[in-house]
């Protein structure tokens, strides 16, 4: 199949990896080869002290109902990265179906080659959507638009500098409330941070700039020197106060009075006061000088603890992660970064966007890339709030920034965690994998043995599900590898509590939900060709529309107009369906305006799968009339797996409409396997015993 050049012009993150030997990223074809929470119950006031003793999964649904319950008028609908300041990743109004697509716009006007990483959108509860842009000249500026229509409202020049850096870092705005109302931070040269006040209007405060380190008189006498040695280098992170912290990269020495080679991270306070501490002094350890590119600081629930990343300036294999006083800067806590299988020494790369998170129970997860490679997958670590105590890892940790999902959401789990990690699950043939790349459901607090022959008997946390990847790797594809498929290219998902949903971009150009009640890919909308897709994050709005990045474009997604057009398979979980069973397709269409009348009309339904690396598409049915409920089905047992076919099939049903409703689609997976497993469980008595 003949690939799109254009779209080469992404770096691939999709399928590069990393080569402990070289200490470099590792490209596919196409490329120039240029480098290019809780936390202590000492912490916690005294009335809250009742709540552990009742059970230790009584907090954590206390904490999830919390964050449920915080209203859309309070709050921005996203903040920051990953959504919020504990990077949970947890949208809770209920998203739009995946229809159509809204609106998008270009967030990146220099699609070079250069391996990227891109900005979350941000979102305030007025639903304007603002936007992190990287400019022809690979500066930034950051442009404001209607949520509801797409229209721009207006754009943010910036003087941003970009550190020296491998694939190009990520740009992060934050939105923060506090007494000052609704503020936007974004960051500028020479280490500085620009903010507006009332974001949401076209004719915003004037922008203010403010300098952590001196004055603005003092920066703006030497502002050549400061901008060429220090650099806002990860997400910003903002309290419910309107504090904000951030790291900063320093290149060189940096000019009196900050007077250092080391990096470090900033505070300032929402009345403009500003304090900052440097890494090696954060970690006690002379050893450490730099914060770590893109990994955005965490605050733990009661917002007292700052959660970073620290480490060497001379190697990525020698980091801490590190508890901080969020108000002093100082650091209460500290646990060296190792990998689990071996206890060597973790790497810490600044080409991935692994950031903390806090979990309801307070503890902490952090993403590592391992030492030596297995599969560039890397682990999930995992550690109380005081990060004295290790627990078991997660299967996955590169590029990647866990998110928490609500127990509940999945009506078939039995276990005792009253939330599960969703994890990218990539297992990467460039490296010492074999592509069968999968996105998974991690129990924390049950546990399996890692399958990579590196593991050595690794003991880590239980898958619940996975779902491979839809796609055959194009690239990878063989009789040597007979199961690759296309990677899930993201580093933050969307947690969608409402509709008991997840949604993910894949490499393969298309956004995908995966409905936890069915375990099934339930909607997927198409995107582009796809191919050369960066890791990226995920949204959703106050009026809950999706939005993902794909191809060097933010797109929005959700509800066709005046009519609802939804899809279901008779039997929708991806472990369930073998070749020849018999399956029915339901398109209902409903309608959702204000005409009063019933949509008529027919309805078309096709499959799209792959034969080897080949898309077949098949009619399964054409024109067929919606009944008096608004419905049309299709029967069929022909659904091809094994062999050449992976088995995953593209149902699409397309609504013609009719005098009074426009048209539309939906896109729904059906996995089908080539045969049936079974399990054979057989004990006898112990040898070493009686009896």
């Amino acid at each position: 199949m003949a690939i799109n050049t254009a779209n080469l012009f992404w770096g691939r993150h999709c399928s590069t990896s990393y080569s402990p030997t070289t200490g470099r990223w590792q490209k596919p074809f196409g490329y120039d080869n240029g480098t290019k929470a809780l936390t202590s119950r000492k912490e916690m006031p005294h009335s809250y002290w009742i709540i552990p003793r009742f059970g230790s999964l009584i907090l954590p649904l206390i904490l999830l109902a919390i964050i449920s319950s915080v209203s859309a008028a309070q709050l921005p609908a996203v903040a920051s990265f990953a959504g919020n300041a504990q990077h949970t990743a947890i949208y809770q109004v209920p998203s739009q179906n995946l229809n159509t697509i809204h609106w998008s716009t270009t967030i990146d006007f220099n699609n070079s080659g250069a391996q990227a990483h891109y900005g979350a959108p941000l979102i305030s509860s007025a639903n304007t959507v603002i936007v992190p842009v990287k400019t022809a000249n690979n500066g930034f500026q950051v442009e404001a638009f209607d949520g509801a229509t797409g229209g721009a409202k207006y754009t943010l020049s910036t003087d941003y500098v970009l550190p020296s850096h491998g694939w190009i870092p990520v740009y992060q705005p934050t939105l923060a409330s506090g007494p000052f109302g609704t503020r936007l931070y974004y960051g500028g040269a020479g280490g500085t941070i620009y903010y507006i006040d009332n974001p949401d209007s076209s004719a915003h405060g004037a922008a203010v700039r403010k300098v952590f380190y001196t004055s603005l008189s003092n920066y703006l006498a030497n502002a050549a020197g400061f901008n060429s040695s220090i650099f806002v280098n990860t997400p910003i992170t903002a309290d419910s106060s309107g504090n904000i912290f951030f790291g900063f990269r320093v290149q060189g020495t940096a000019p009196a009075p900050l007077s250092t080679t080391q990096s470090g991270f900033a505070r300032i306070d929402a009345s403009g006061n500003a304090s900052y501490v440097l890494a090696g002094n954060a970690a006690n350890d002379s050893n450490i000088g730099r914060d770590s590119h893109n990994s955005a600081p965490a605050l733990s629930y009661e917002e007292t603890t700052l959660y970073v990343v620290v480490k060497s300036s001379s190697t990525q294999y020698y980091g801490y992660l590190l508890g901080l006083d969020s108000s002093t800067l100082t650091t209460k806590y500290k646990v060296f970064l190792k990998d689990p299988r071996n206890g060597n020494n973790a790497a810490i790369l600044d080409d991935s966007t692994a950031s903390p998170t806090v979990a309801p129970d307070g503890d902490i997860y952090f993403g590592i890339m391992s030492n030596p490679d297995n599969g560039s997958r890397g682990f999930l670590l995992r550690f109380s709030s005081e990060l004295s105590v290790q627990k078991v890892p997660g299967g996955f940790g590169w590029d990647y920034t866990a998110a928490i999902v609500p127990a509940t959401m999945v009506s078939s789990y039995s276990g005792v965690s009253s939330y599960l990690i969703f994890s990218k699950y990539n297992n990467y043939v460039s490296a010492d994998g074999n592509g069968v790349n999968k996105i998974a459901l991690l129990d924390p607090n049950a546990t399996q043995i890692d399958p990579h022959p590196s593991a050595k008997g690794l003991v880590e946390m239980r898958e619940v599900f996975t779902v491979l990847g839809p796609t055959p790797d194009e690239e990878f594809y063989s009789s040597s590898y007979p199961y690759a498929v296309r990677e899930w290219c993201i580093n933050t998902a969307a947690v969608n509590p409402p509709t008991n949903s997840i949604f993910t971009p894949s490499e393969d150009g298309h956004l995908y939900r995966w409905n936890l009640v069915t375990n099934s890919l339930s909607q997927v909308a198409s995107l582009s060709p796809g191919i050369g897709e960066p890791y990226v994050p995920t949204v959703i709005g106050p009026d809950g529309t999706v939005y993902t990045l794909n191809g060097g474009t933010l797109f929005a997604l959700g509800n066709l107009n005046g009519v609802d057009v939804a899809l279901s398979s008779s039997v929708p979980d991806t472990r369930s369906v073998i070749a020849g069973q018999s399956l029915i397709f339901t398109a209902a269409v409903t309608n959702t305006g204000a005409s009063g009348f019933t949509p008529s009309g027919t309805v078309t339904f096709r499959d799209l799968t792959y034969q080897n690396l080949t898309p077949i598409t098949t009619t399964l049915a054409s024109n067929v009339a919606l009944d008096s409920n608004g419905q049309a089905t299709v029967h069929t047992s022909s659904l091809t797996a094994g062999g050449p076919f992976l088995g995953n099939h593209f149902i699409t049903a397309t609504y013609n409409g009719d005098g009074n409703f426009s048209g539309g689609s939906v896109t729904l997976i059906q996995k089908v396997h080539a045969s049936a497993s079974t399990t054979t469980v057989t004990s006898s008595p112990n040898p070493s015993g009686p009896g």
